[in-house]
């Protein structure tokens, strides 16, 4: 069925979570404050935030900025609480695991304690710390770490990747990894390796093995400025794909770090028209066709591409994705049984997501978004077009970005 949606609207996003995830745990390594520019407001950074606050980073937030500033004594004891948030639980017990003679207790919810974390513990105890899983507690003893060599599975999430890379200045002896099976998202791993560069450790990566020579120190910058949050802008991009008239989000550069940026580029493949300036990135609906890609590396944006391939000329088929099983929900399952309540067909099968363009209007249906972020966003791309549709749970987007909901009303329709 052809889309008749014409919205416009230029939205400015808050700065990108994964990259300033990172920041804060390299700042937890820093002798000097610095001042930390475009910072993100959402659970996620609250979480880490506040977390590595007990560990003795100290958070100032001002009216354009936020100064952080490291102890010279990191705490040796504490109880971390990680809620639902897989980038802080992976990272901090890398971090606590660094810290020597250090003993933190971790506590996460059932949904994430039950997600694959055991090839990271493993290597973290090969090098030396003490890590117990106690029902939905992890009890980190936490030491000046040996490194080594180790082959690690990178087949299941690049966060086990990046959470050794990051906590680089604790290993006594040079640290290669030997990465086993086809890599999730490495994207994410050339940007942890980029931010970690920019704050001058090296990190030798050749696609299958990781090097990283002990001894080298986080350097001492004044300020690192984040830029906007293109995960977050991919939703109004896809709405402009989808519109007859303009839809903008700021932007900062015409390159990024962040991997969910090639969204524009099969945005482009897909029939939309593009426009990038200095500060804003345009995009408006042209013909949507169906089209076979690959979305290892975009995982996240998966349920996007679902709500746009509703509206293609032809069927999407969607490959590389069995990792989607292991977010906030089991996605391609959630995909599948929502869309059907409003007459989709998306089927999973032989690892291809396959979505049939809508043919009809659907009537008023509850989609339930397993309390999940990215669910609930794309899911309200659906919404603005078929008003009639209900989402449960949609304050999950607290998680990584608070304001979306106020931003999706503020589209003119």
């Amino acid at each position: 069925m052809r889309n008749y949606l014409d919205v416009s609207g230029h939205i400015s996003v808050e700065g990108s979570k994964s990259i300033l995830n990172r920041v804060l745990i390299i700042a937890s390594y820093l002798n000097e404050p610095i001042k930390i520019y475009n910072p993100s407001n959402c659970s996620d950074i609250t979480t880490m935030t506040d977390n590595l606050h007990k560990t003795g980073l100290k958070l100032e937030k001002l009216k354009d900025h936020w100064i952080l500033t490291p102890q010279k004594k990191m705490k040796r004891n504490g109880e971390l609480h990680i809620n639902d948030s897989g980038t802080a639980y992976r990272f901090l017990i890398a971090r606590t695991a660094s810290i020597q003679r250090s003993k933190y207790s971790i506590k996460a919810t059932e949904q994430l304690i039950s997600r694959p974390i055991e090839p990271l513990l493993d290597i973290l105890e090969k090098m030396g710390s003490s890590i117990v899983k106690q029902n939905y507690t992890l009890k980190v003893n936490g030491t000046y770490l040996n490194g080594g060599v180790y082959d690690l599975p990178a087949d299941i999430s690049s966060q086990f990747i990046s959470s050794l890379l990051l906590i680089a200045p604790s290993y006594k002896n040079d640290l290669e990894l030997f990465l086993e099976g086809d890599i999730v998202s490495r994207t994410y791993i050339d940007m942890t390796i980029k931010i970690m560069q920019d704050f001058g450790v090296i990190v030798d990566f050749d696609g299958s093995r990781i090097f990283i020579q002990a001894g080298q120190e986080y350097n001492d910058l004044s300020e690192y400025n984040i830029e906007p949050d293109f995960s977050s802008s991919c939703y109004f991009w896809a709405l402009g794909a989808l519109s007859k008239s303009a839809v903008s989000t700021n932007t900062i550069q015409q390159t990024s770090l962040q991997p969910d940026y090639n969204f524009l580029t099969l945005l482009k493949k897909i029939g939309a028209r593009i426009e990038i300036s200095k500060n804003k990135i345009e995009v408006i609906r042209n013909e949507i066709k169906g089209i076979t890609i690959n979305m290892r590396n975009m995982p996240d944006q998966v349920p996007t591409l679902v709500i746009l391939a509703l509206f293609a000329d032809s069927k999407t088929k969607i490959t590389n994705i069995e990792h989607l099983k292991y977010k906030e929900s089991n996605r391609i399952e959630a995909l599948e049984v929502e869309l059907s309540r409003i007459g989709a067909s998306v089927s999973y099968e032989n690892g291809t997501l396959t979505v049939i363009p809508l043919n009809s209007i659907p009537g008023s249906v509850t989609l339930n978004s397993y309390h999940d972020h990215r669910l609930v966003m794309a899911f309200h791309i659906l919404k603005l077009i078929f008003p009639q549709i209900t989402i449960t749970n949609s304050s999950s987007v607290e998680k990584s970005y608070p304001n979306f909901l106020n931003d999706i009303k503020s589209i003119k329709i």
